[in-house]
């Protein structure tokens, strides 16, 4: 009953957390674009139902991309169920952005009426962008903010999700300790937001960073960077890092016999499990949510169907500020061991939902291990938050 009511104020909380997605590339000046606001893709003939539609996706090498994959699929079939939607499809890069061309473009060719892409690299598609705007087709990037002019991006909020984090592991590591970040995948535009994010912190929170290396939401790969981290330092006072790497870094301390300091980040249900075994010991699981593939779903079909946004529906990219057409959602879930966060913390987050570690384990007990605690937007709340009616 609790994940259901997790649904009602997610529009509220995409409302509140708008901000823009970019129109150009920044990559070489042949993928450059012009950053200009283009509403050419909202000039289409309305089409209500037979949609053809496409998800173009960077890889699926873990547990919360599978999620993402999972959510999407369940959302379109509801649609296909009503014959809203007439063919999907969702396709994998294996993390290779020439292979993602190449897919897109093949889609393309079979006729499409809107193509979702979630990025290997935000500076690959422009001829993929170009060639779906000259057929017609409306492109909304999904999860991984790109910069192209006459697209759409749905995405997670990456500065609100990796600040909640920090603010709270800045309660717990003080000024002057000495910590380490295992960041994500290099390249993926989600990433260098969070990146960033991290290194104004460091600065802000004055903790003083020995080392940095990528864990690439990997669990293998995070027990591995934290494994040199250790043979290298003697004194870790605490770890910052990327979803899909808590357990990694756990195992690496229990492999060398050293006791874990307060690592951030993770929600995922096997850490949680994991966590349940650690006694009192204090982190944080935050929700990056995996249905933002069916908020970007919605948006498109909604689109497609002729409605119109609200004035206020579309904020800055937070790789191009220049183009305004990008709707940006906070994190909707934290745990934490008591299920508390800090009054100036949660001022910033009015509508997020924290957890306890022991309520989120009776909440989602039937759930997988891969499973991330989660809640997606409906149709009916997309419509209200983000169109006119």
């Amino acid at each position: 009953m609790m994940k259901k009511l997790l649904t009602i104020g997610l529009c509220l909380i995409m409302i509140l957390s708008l901000f823009g997605c970019s129109g150009g590339t920044t990559g070489s000046q042949d993928d450059s674009q012009d950053t200009s606001t283009d509403e050419s893709q909202e000039k289409e003939e309305p089409k209500t139902s037979g949609l053809k539609i496409a998800y173009s996706i960077g890889y699926v090498g873990n547990a919360w991309r599978s999620q993402l994959v999972s959510s999407l699929e369940e959302a379109a079939e509801e649609y296909k169920a009503d014959g809203t939607i007439a063919e999907f499809q969702v396709v994998s890069a294996d993390n290779d952005s020439t292979t993602q061309i190449s897919q897109c473009n093949a889609m393309l060719a079979e006729g499409l009426d809107a193509l979702l892409i979630c990025a290997v690299s935000p500076t690959t598609l422009a001829s993929v962008v170009e060639t779906a705007r000259e057929m017609g087709t409306l492109v909304i990037l999904s999860n991984d903010p790109a910069v192209y002019e006459g697209t759409y991006c749905v995405i997670n909020d990456a500065v609100s999700y990796t600040s909640l984090i920090n603010r709270w592991f800045a309660t717990k590591v003080p000024g002057g300790s000495d910590i380490v970040y295992i960041s994500g995948n290099p390249g993926n535009a989600t990433d260098m937001l969070r990146d960033a994010t991290v290194y104004e912190d460091i600065e802000k929170y004055e903790w003083n960073l020995l080392a940095e290396a990528p864990g690439k939401r990997n669990q293998a790969e995070a027990q591995t960077v934290m494994t040199t981290f250790l043979s290298a330092y003697d004194e870790i006072d605490g770890v910052l890092c990327q979803n899909t790497t808590f357990e990694g870094v756990a195992h690496a301390y229990e492999n060398a016999g050293k006791q874990m300091p307060i690592v951030g980040g993770d929600s995922v249900m096997s850490t949680l499990r994991l966590w349940s075994t650690m006694g009192d010991y204090e982190t944080i699981g935050v929700t990056n949510s995996p249905a933002i593939s069916v908020a970007s779903l919605h948006f498109a079909v909604l689109m497609l169907q002729g409605y119109e946004l609200k004035e206020d529906a579309l904020g800055e990219n937070p790789l191009d500020p220049s183009l305004v057409n990008t709707v940006a959602v906070d994190p909707p879930i934290a745990i934490t061991l008591d299920g508390t966060l800090p009054e100036d913390i949660m001022a910033d987050y009015p509508l997020l939902t924290v957890l306890s570690r022991d309520e989120a384990l009776e909440m989602y007990e039937g759930e997988e291990d891969t499973y991330i605690p989660d809640a997606s937007i409906s149709q009916e709340d997309a419509l209200n938050t983000w169109f006119k009616t």
